[in-house]
């Protein structure tokens, strides 16, 4: 009896173990933004890179230029390219805010970072 309690319990904290190793959230490594369209609008093409883990719900991308474009896009935490709209003048370099949400053990989790861009991106 004691050995089928004490197995039932080891298989529960191995399970255990199991789901809070797969359950890290996947850091968000980089964000840039590859082309900005002469489009009117202009709409910034943007790419995404994670690291290992869980990926988030959803990212919120909010995207701000040098002179002044900004511009906003929503997507579901499995994308890894997307395209904002912006208003304003587009120039670069780009500063992009990520807020990521995380659904963990049935609680939410948001974290929020920056990348700001080095170098202007050129439309065409």
């Amino acid at each position: 009896m004691r050995w089928r309690r004490w197995g039932a319990i080891s298989i529960g904290v191995l399970a255990l173990a199991a789901l809070i190793a797969g359950a890290r959230p996947a850091r968000l490594r980089l964000v840039r933004v590859t082309h900005v369209s002469a489009a009117m609008p202009p709409v910034a093409s943007m790419s995404l890179r994670y690291a290992r883990g869980a990926r988030p719900q959803f990212v919120v991308l909010d995207v701000v230029g040098a002179h002044g474009a900004m511009g906003s896009a929503t997507i579901g935490g499995d994308q890894e390219f997307v395209e904002a709209p912006l208003a304003g003048v587009p120039g670069g370099p780009y500063r992009i805010d990520a807020t990521l949400a995380y659904r963990i053990g049935g609680f939410l989790m948001l974290r929020q970072t920056s990348f700001v861009e080095e170098e202007s991106v050129v439309g065409s």
